[in-house]
């Protein structure tokens, strides 16, 4: 099977400049017009590669290709599924998401091309909502469609300006009934995701193919510090309660702890707030947010108690006063070995080296592997660069990926 690289990388341009900023990264918040634009294009690419297209309750579009047992949206034969999501982080990169998508796409046109027919159904489908910059949740879509979150509870979300999500989905501008979001027991044969790396191991091991094992779980934390804004030439350094050096030490004993457990856990304080923010005044709140991530719940677990535990030394230590409240926690996902191996099988069928690994960031695939069998195809990122306008990938990689994506739909859609 043969990738139409051109094809590919001029869906990818295109999508590129839809929410593109001056600064060179794209912003495509869930159901925006920019998210409606790209969503859009992607639905009358599915219909040229003979999809039948819908929606569903909660605004995922899906494109499905009929199975020999069967049409394509009435078989009672399960579907093999794939996809990604086409919204962004603010002032992210033009693969993270739309790779996923398009590269779908293309992969339908190279076993159409090819000639190859498959027993069962193959779907693509585009995620809403997947980055959680918008509403205060991320990965609806695929959420929706395992049954992780009920879809009134998506329909019902409201973003930081009080727009509620059931009223948002007008943006879209579907028209016709939409198809339950929900998937019925046993509907869904196998679902893969094609993806970016995010990382830098498959470049640093100078392989193309990444077979992902497990998607790392997350928890996240908001902490409030709560010290004395004062005078920063006239109070003595024995007298402060420094707001910021206090999460400046917690920052730091996240480092350290991640460190010490080790296992794949890595911890990050992404965010901070310093008030009053004046170059002469001592900081006297921050509020600050954390984000661990880990391949088992045991060391999730060890890491999470490990950086609550260091808040009570340091708070007294420092003489300020400590709030925090837990965001969310998402358990890490195993994936399953039935698509894990399709598509090792897919890439060594393809003359590709490949490895085994696991996801550090979240994906769609997560919650649908609570479901169906599930696994990710991953591509080396350069550099390791992702969420930023610098997010890039080698062509040859990227159309190698989605022959291995179409090699794989082939297998897991036509084997027993």
């Amino acid at each position: 099977m043969k990738v139409d690289e051109t094809r590919l990388l001029a869906d990818l341009e295109h999508l590129g400049k839809i929410g593109l900023g001056p600064e060179g990264g794209i912003t495509r918040r869930a159901l925006s017009r920019e998210d409606a634009a790209a969503r859009a294009y992607v639905a009358d690419r599915m219909r040229a590669a003979g999809l039948e297209v819908r929606h569903d309750e909660v605004g995922n579009l899906r494109g499905r290709r009929k199975g020999r047992d069967g049409a394509a949206w009435d078989s009672a034969v399960p579907v093999v599924m794939t996809g990604s999501h086409l919204d962004s982080v603010p002032s992210g990169g033009k693969l993270d998401g739309p790779l996923g998508v398009v590269g779908a796409v293309c992969a339908i046109e190279s076993l159409n091309a090819a000639g190859v027919t498959t027993k069962r159904p193959l779907e693509v489908i585009v995620f809403v909502g997947e980055e959680g910059s918008r509403f205060r949740r991320g990965t609806i879509g695929s959420a929706a469609v395992s049954g992780h979150v009920s879809v009134a509870d998506v329909l019902e979300l409201v973003d930081p300006d009080g727009a509620v999500y059931k009223d948002a989905l007008a943006t879209y501008g579907d028209e016709g009934a939409a198809i339950p979001a929900r998937a019925a027991a046993g509907s869904i044969h196998a679902f893969v995701e094609l993806h970016v790396e995010q990382g830098g191991v498959l470049e640093a091991a100078a392989l193309p193919i990444g077979a992902v094992t497990t998607i790392a779980g997350l928890v996240q934390r908001a902490v409030t510090f709560l010290g004395d804004a004062n005078h920063a030439g006239a109070t003595p350094m024995n007298l402060r309660h420094d707001a910021f050096l206090a999460a400046a030490e917690w920052a730091l004993g996240i480092e350290r702890g991640a460190r010490e457990i080790g296992g794949g856990v890595v911890g990050t304080v992404g965010k901070l707030t310093v008030e009053p923010g004046g170059k002469n005044i001592i900081p006297g709140r921050v509020d600050a947010i954390c984000d661990l991530r880990a391949p088992t719940p045991v060391l999730l677990s060890a890491l999470d108690d490990y950086v609550v535990s260091s808040l009570h030394g340091i708070g007294e230590k420092r003489g300020v006063e400590l709030e925090q409240q837990l965001l969310q926690r998402v358990e890490p996902g195993p994936m399953h070995e039935l698509a894990i191996v399709a598509v090792q099988r897919a890439a060594a069928e393809a003359g590709l080296g490949h490895m085994r690994m696991p996801s550090g960031a979240i994906h769609d695939a997560l919650h649908m592997a609570e479901i169906a069998p599930s696994s990710m195809i991953f591509v080396p990122s350069i550099g390791g660069k992702s969420h930023c306008p610098t997010e890039a990938t080698d062509p040859r990689h990227l159309a190698q990926g989605v022959a291995v994506l179409a090699h794989t739909l082939a297998i897991l859609a036509n084997d027993p």
